[in-house]
């Protein structure tokens, strides 16, 4: 198994809740961002160099006109340097943006890929976020990463070069406007850091809202039958209303923090450029200072802080994307680390037909309950072995476990005590990858995709052929949903019967050819004239494959080589099927 780069942490105890300007893991994600980033600080530094000739050449043009009378015609070749410094400036802006768009693309593209992976592998470990929370989080949160690459960023960078080119510059002119400078501009970051203290909490505070609220509104639309049932719909619309206006007041609030810190970002900035002005008039009327150099330094001065400035203004826009940032990397160290406790991962081992295939021994499963202090057992003690090749059907009363146990071999979720051992290799150490690729489920709750139903059956096997599908759908059964293989379906298969709904289930499950079958109640729901299909099926179904089936009906019952019946989590009876 692939294993990704471990990603550097950050301080989280309460005492480094602090507003960071640029967090280093966002950089460590794609090498591509880099690359970008590196133009980007490239198109700043020439930008840089641009300011400080535009205000020079500048300076000399209204020297020339107002001090010397130079004729029109004489300032041609100033004035065509002069524009064309505006206009690489533009050009280099536009360079500088482009870029600093491509590695905002690139990161979010590069974090959205790796938060998938992470969330399917928590998801198979049975851990997982709410639905509401990683939509938001991986949708409108790293797209706020934008303001954070394409303006925030830049200006940093910006902030940083052009007061330092303009002292190296001003050192050679003036020394009284670099001392102004040097003791003016550190203002602004402090400024920046204690602003940013307090919105970065406030920030936090609105994005936890939010995440709730998107929960929320995903767990009343899921549940919306349920609560019109039982009358409950007004409470979760109350609910709804609560979190909204408790979002709308704590938004309000963090912009009123960012129109405040912009006041005083630009109140700094212009007392600093008034000051540099004061004492440049003062000199020039004395005589210490020539005229030329002193319109250089004004034109420039502004210059010098408006990129702090704007850092300062662009930081809030960048910190909702920042704050999903966050979210998104405490689920990626999650799963590094748990890859990093499954390194040395062993291959399926192979497995001769009459031999044991899977193996349960001493099975034991718990979770906590809902007041974590106790946990509720669902398997206790399981031994079960099953050998290649065999039919083996577990029935029961519904919660007995049976489901649980079909879970644990397909490795969604380790068992708090026994083994599970595939082949005589314990399953915790094979890779779940190659083990699930040589597995095919048909889940309790069919799941189905919008699109057509060759793409549904296609989802067990996405290299599959038109009449790799056709197949499938025949060896089920399914002869009649062939000629509907181009037909689109709505979600949750909106437009199949419950029947037609597991066929497709069931021919996905079979098509990839699997050496198991790990059936959980493929019949449940279904009228009486398909689950006869399914069992007329079930013979070829079956042949050179292990199954195990979770079923009440004994129409599948009977089809077992075995019969395992659990009550409690127990194994309560086992014995050769009637039929068999």
């Amino acid at each position: 198994m692939r294993k990704s780069r471990t990603l550097p942490t950050e301080p989280t105890e309460p005492g480094s809740d602090r507003a960071r300007p640029i967090d280093r893991r966002l950089f460590g994600l794609a090498e591509g961002a880099r690359r970008y980033l590196w133009v980007t600080v490239g198109f700043g530094l020439a930008s840089a160099v641009a300011v400080i000739i535009g205000a020079v050449v500048l300076a000399g043009i209204i020297n020339d006109v107002f001090l010397n009378g130079a004729a029109p015609r004489s300032l041609t070749g100033a004035l065509v340097v002069l524009g064309a410094v505006y206009l690489g400036r533009g050009a280099l802006e536009w360079g500088r943006s482009v870029s600093a768009h491509r590695a905002s693309a690139t990161v979010k593209r590069s974090l959205r890929e790796r938060v998938m992976r992470a969330v399917l592998a928590q998801t198979a470990r049975g851990r997982s976020a709410g639905s509401g929370d990683l939509a938001l989080t991986a949708s409108t949160g790293i797209d706020a990463l934008d303001a954070y690459f394409s303006h925030y960023l830049p200006q940093l960078v910006l902030g940083a070069l052009v007061p330092l080119f303009a002292v190296v510059w001003m050192a050679t002119v003036d020394p009284l406007s670099v001392v102004i400078i040097v003791l003016t501009v550190p203002l602004i970051p402090v400024f920046m850091w204690l602003i940013g203290t307090y919105a970065d909490r406030a920030t936090r505070s609105r994005w936890l809202t939010m995440r709730r609220l998107g929960d929320g509104l995903v767990e009343t639309l899921r549940g919306l039958l349920t609560l019109e049932v039982y009358r409950a719909g007004g409470e979760r619309l109350d609910r709804v209303k609560r979190l909204s206006d408790e979002y709308r007041r704590q938004t309000m609030a963090t912009l009123r923090v960012a129109f405040l810190s912009a006041f005083v970002l630009e109140l700094v900035a212009t007392i600093s450029v008034a000051v540099i002005a004061v004492a440049i008039g003062l000199r020039v009327v004395q005589g210490d200072l020539d005229f030329e150099p002193a319109m250089a330094i004004l034109i420039l001065a502004p210059e010098v802080y408006a990129p702090m400035r704007k850092a300062g203004s662009e930081f809030h826009a960048a910190m909702d994307g920042m704050e999903a940032a966050r979210s998104m990397f405490a689920v990626l160290e999650t799963a590094d680390a748990n890859d990093g406790e499954r390194s040395g991962l062993l291959p399926v081992p192979q497995v001769a037909v009459g031999a044991p295939f899977v193996t349960l021994s001493d099975v034991s499963f718990s979770y906590p309950a809902s007041d974590d202090a106790h946990t509720v057992q669902v398997l206790d003690g399981i031994d079960l072995s099953v050998v290649r090749g065999e039919h083996v059907a577990l029935i029961g009363p519904s919660g007995a476990g049976k489901s649980t146990l079909i879970r644990l071999i397909l490795g969604f979720g380790r068992p708090t005590g026994g083994s599970i051992d595939v082949g005589g290799v314990p399953l915790d150490r094979l890779d779940a990858g190659s083990w699930r690729s040589m597995i095919g489920w048909v889940r309790q709750e069919p799941f189905l995709i919008s699109g057509t139903i060759a793409d549904n059956v296609r989802l067990g096997a996405p290299g599959a052929t038109t009449e790799d599908v056709a197949s499938a759908l025949r060896l089920v059964g399914a002869d009649d949903l062939i000629p509907r293989l181009g037909e689109t379906i709505g979600e949750q298969g909106r437009g199949l019967s419950h029947g037609q709904r597991r066929m497709v289930t069931l021919a996905r499950a079979v098509l990839p050819n699997p050496a198991l079958l790990l059936l959980d109640e493929p019949t449940a729901g279904i009228d009486t004239d398909t689950q006869l299909r399914i069992a007329s099926a079930f013979d070829r179904i079956a042949v050179g494959r292990t199954v195990i089936t979770v079923a009440h009906q004994r129409i599948l019952v009977d089809l077992a080589d075995r019969v395992i019946t659990i009550d409690g989590g127990r194994i309560v009876t086992a014995s050769r099927s009637e039929h068999r």
